[in-house]
């Protein structure tokens, strides 16, 4: 039975350093092996707002050759149901601690306690530097019996060599938690060239302690034109955790 999200107006603040890049026609190679992390077990009843505790890997950084794509590494993860029990919302930072920029794809299965898979999610980054963070997330509407989240990363392609790497920064703003929070977005790139919409946006909401406990996703109304600052309240599917208090921002764009 098809179960539709309503709107509630929310607030939040935050700032990141959003990477992005150019994907079209870009080189392609034969990936490394995929690297899977699961968070550690976690649990919640289906009325409980408090999200399960992220997870944080203590995996050292690799040493890779130059110019090998690697995989990106899971850093930390989170999600939370919401009050109702009917859906979870979830958020994942990855790192580039290899040596060269990529357009990486991120997977991420919400699994039962006995590592069923429930229901996946396929997103894909735009330019990803290298020795830099990147924030997906997402929303499940089938996955009222999460006990964990698995996360898949694959490095995927080399962008173009003379596409230049596009840093656009954004703060993000909520008036309240609850589901389809309304969020004020103020985004910069410091491209000499429009940075084109629709352009991906992930949000990654954190607690007061600082822990990932969801997190959702919306797209670009307007271009980020050059030397201007984009403001938008995007329309957002999906829900901020009571126990939200603040959000990183990632946004996965185009130059053109």
């Amino acid at each position: 039975m098809a179960r539709h999200l309503w709107t509630k107006v929310a607030v939040l603040c935050a700032t990141a350093l959003i990477v992005a890049g150019c994907s079209a026609g870009a080189a392609t190679e034969t990936p490394p092996p995929a690297v899977t992390a699961q968070a550690d077990s976690k649990s919640t009843t289906a009325t409980s707002t408090a999200s399960a505790p992220a997870r944080t890997s203590s995996a050292a950084p690799r040493s890779t050759p130059a110019g090998q794509l690697t995989p990106p590494v899971v850093v930390e993860d989170g999600w939370s149901l919401s009050p109702d029990g009917e859906f979870v919302s979830f958020g994942v930072r990855v790192r580039n601690d290899g040596p060269t920029s990529a357009l990486p794809s991120i997977t991420v299965t919400a699994i039962d306690a006995s590592g069923a898979p429930l229901e996946t999610k396929q997103e894909k980054l735009g330019f990803f530097m290298a020795g830099t963070d990147a924030y997906i997330g997402g929303t499940f509407i089938d996955s009222s019996d999460i006990a964990n989240l698995q996360i898949t990363t694959e490095a995927g392609q080399k962008p173009f060599a003379d596409a230049p790497p596009v840093a656009i920064t954004a703060e993000a703003t909520i008036q309240g938690t609850g589901y389809s929070p309304r969020i004020a977005l103020a985004a910069r790139s410091n491209s000499s060239e429009p940075v084109e919409s629709p352009a991906r946006i992930f949000f990654v909401f954190r607690d007061e302690g600082g822990d990932i406990v969801g997190g959702t996703t919306a797209f670009t109304s307007s271009s980020i034109q050059p030397g201007r600052v984009l403001n938008e309240a995007p329309f957002i599917t999906g829900f901020a955790p009571d126990t939200a208090t603040s959000a990183d921002v990632t946004i996965a764009a185009s130059v053109g």
